[in-house]
This record gives C-alpha cells, structure tokens and sequence, in this order.
C-alpha cells in the first residue's frame, strides 16, 4: 500500500471515528455517565452505564502509577480487579507489584487495595488471572523479570519468567508464587515472555470441559538477535497443578529485522460451540494496523491456522479484551486507527469472523485509554476495567458497568457500490 493510500485511508477513518464518537456523546442524559468525566457513576436509577476511577496514584497512596487491568468473578459472584502498582514511574520494567481489590456487590462499590505480589525492587506484573467454577480456586499466572531504576524497558534478551499463584478464599489470601518456567518456558523462548494480560478461561463444553487456559507471547534469542515471535495457549486439566504449551503459532524475523506478524497479548473466549476464539493485538509486522485472530477447535491444543490479520478491524498497537455476551460476542480496545484514544466497544454476531466497523462500535470515552479487560457480572450486566486519562491513558484504572441495552443495537448492512480497481472489494 503506497504512503499517499495510507494517509488518506487514516484521515477518513478518523473522519468516521469522531463522527461515531460525536454521534453517541450526544445521546441524551442518563443514557450515560459523561464521557469525560469519569470520576463517578452515573446518578440516574437504573441507568445502563456507570464507571468510577478504581486505581489512581493520588488516592492509592506508595504507587506512582497503575497499569495492566485485568478482572475476573469468582464462584461466590465476587469481583477481582487486578492491576499492576508500579512503585517509582510508569515504566514497564520497574519495580512493580501485583495488586488487587475486591468487590462484593458487582463492581458498585471496592474494598482497599491488597498487595497480591510484591515486586521488592523487581518487575512482578501480567496478571492473567482464571476462575476454576470445579472448585472456586482463582488462579493468577504472572510474568518476572528484573526490575530497573532508570524508566527504561527490558533489556534485549530479557530475562521473563512465568509464576504462578492461587486463592482458595475468593482473593482474600494468595498462596506463595512458584515458578513455571520448566514446564512452560522452553528453551527457544529465551527473550520476551508475556502471560496474558487479561483473564483466561475455563471451558465449559465437549471433550476439554474443565481445562484452564491462558495465553502468552514470546520473542526466540539466537546470541545476537531476536529471530522469531511465537503466540501460543498454556493449558492445564487438573486446576491449575500442572501446565503445558498447547497451540502455538511462530513468525521468523528475517535478517534485517522484518516479519510479517507479531500476535502478542492474547485474549480468549469461548464461542457457542465450544471452540476458542483468540485475538491479539498486531505489533510492527507488515500487517500492521489491525487486530490479529486464529481459533482453536480441540480445547487449545492446536491452533486451525496461523494467526491472520483483520483489514476491518482498525485498532491501535494495544492490548484488548473480548467476552461472549449470548450470541454476542464483545471487544474492547481503543478505536482510534493509531493512537491509544476512544475506548470502544465493538460487537461481532458470527463468533468473530467479522466485527463491526467503528461506526457501529459503543464509545466508552473519547479520553486517552489503552488496556482493558471484561467480565460477566451476572443479570446481563458486564464490566469493563480499563486504563483512561484526560492528558494520558496511563493517568488511572477505571471500572465501567453497563448492560446490553446500552451497547449500540445491531442493523443491517450499509449500501455498497463496486470498486472499480482491479481485484477491489466493494466500498461501503
């Protein structure tokens, strides 16, 4: 794709973003909680959308920071929402901790923080956690590495390791971490390792009923230069005691740095028929700017293709989450095509093969906003824990609540006309 084509494709995708976004702010009040202010819900009774902050420096005294959201509901209907406390700035590979509040009443109101993990000068962070609905044990797993003091990030190769923890008392307690690194760290995988971050899930149909699965992303090290990127499932059919790698998915890097995908940040669900939707976020591959998808049909032990990019699914260089609603299933993630701004919710209605446009996606804010991660709150509600700011999506952790009916309705297509260019789709 020539430069002029691109540049003229991002200036009418942001066209048509800030159309869509000016569209919904305008929906009248209590339709929704401000856009812009997020400080607090929504006053109106039985209003189908509120968000509060959840995680902020100045009300979260010993952290100057607090990124990677990730949220779970536990057997007894108790929300988790993890994040990462990073102690001295904002970097990724400070020292950080692992921490965690809870809430009993779905996510209307939270309890104090609690450290789950702590750093101690070293980066813990990447909360992947997972309810087992078996037995009620929350596992977490989680990434290390050695922490900085200068605000950079990992050195290349970076020593990642994964760990893993558990609760038995709905996140009131966490057993000490071990480490997993020989049963799901192979040698090959000897420079960047990333456990999820976002939740996993419990499979609940066919064969693999039970199974526990997460995903990671890594980088292969040969001596002098990152070679491969691989995406893969971790999995576990005893409650999280033992895990092994099941679907993976590698790209080579050619010598002059190169590659075609990089699929990292994994995020799961099952679909209706028991297959494993798997999305990723696309980094600096020659099919960039879009989401990166594949699916797994036996459980998550084999992938049936390579990952591929999505042309119609515009999203920054970000993190982003997905949960099955019904016959619905959800993404969220920034909906600028190349900026971590205008959080948005958008729906697919085919177990994922296509996606809404981001004209047909629900604006959550039009503040910067980057990670996120959903969760089904029970009653048909869902909840959405994500980063947001008015000067930076780095600025605080927000919860938002909402229910079906505020998302955008679903319609028809739009009109189409031919595409005269050779090989062209038809343009909407």
């Amino acid at each position: 794709m020539s430069a002029r084509l691109r540049a003229r494709l991002r200036s009418t995708l942001t066209a048509v973003l800030t159309a869509a976004a000016l569209c919904v702010l305008a929906l009248p009040s209590p339709a929704r909680a401000s856009a812009t202010d997020a400080s607090g819900a929504s006053g109106a009774s039985g209003a189908s959308f509120e968000q509060q902050v959840l995680f902020r420096a100045s009300q979260d005294p010993g952290y100057a920071c607090f990124r990677i959201p990730a949220v779970v509901r536990s057997t007894h209907g108790t929300l988790l929402a993890f994040a990462e406390g990073r102690v001295h700035d904002c970097g990724d590979a400070g020292d950080i901790d692992i921490v965690v509040k809870r809430s009993t009443d779905g996510g209307r109101t939270w309890g104090p923080l609690q450290v789950v993990n702590e750093g101690a000068g070293d980066t813990h962070g990447n909360p992947a956690p997972i309810v087992d609905r078996e037995t009620g044990r929350i596992v977490l797993a989680e990434t290390y590495n050695t922490g900085r003091t200068d605000g950079r990030g990992c050195d290349v190769p970076c020593d990642r390791t994964p760990h893993l923890q558990y609760s038995d008392d709905d996140g009131l307690s966490w057993s000490a971490p071990r480490d997993l690194s020989a049963e799901i760290l192979p040698p090959n995988w000897n420079s960047w390792y990333a456990t999820g971050p976002v939740h996993g899930i419990q499979l609940t149909r066919g064969r693999h009923a039970g199974r526990l699965v997460f995903g990671v992303n890594t980088e292969t090290w040969n001596g002098s230069r990152v070679t491969a990127n691989n995406a893969a499932l971790i999995t576990s059919d005893d409650g999280g005691d033992h895990w092994r790698i099941g679907a993976s998915d590698s790209w080579p890097i050619a010598q002059d740095g190169t590659f075609r995908q990089k699929p990292s940040e994994l995020t799961l669900t099952e679909r209706a028929d028991g297959s494993v939707l798997v999305s990723g976020r696309e980094q600096d591959g020659t099919d960039l700017g879009h989401r990166t998808q594949t699916v797994s049909r036996d459980g998550g032990d084999s992938f049936t293709a390579p990952f591929r990019d999505l042309p119609g699914l515009y999203a920054p260089q970000v993190q982003g989450s997905v949960l099955r609603l019904g016959d619905r299933v959800l993404l969220a993630c920034p909906g600028d095509p190349d900026r971590r701004r205008t959080m948005m919710i958008r729906s697919s209605y085919d177990g994922g093969r296509t996606w809404d446009s981001v004209d047909r996606g629900t604006v959550v804010t039009t503040d910067w906003s980057g990670y996120s991660d959903l969760v089904g709150i029970g009653g048909g509600a869902v909840g959405l824990l994500y980063e947001g700011g008015a000067v930076d999506a780095r600025d605080e952790v927000r919860f938002a609540r909402f229910t079906e009916d505020w998302l955008t309705p679903r319609r028809g297509p739009d009109p189409t006309t031919d595409d005269l260019a050779r090989h062209a789709e038809p343009a909407a």
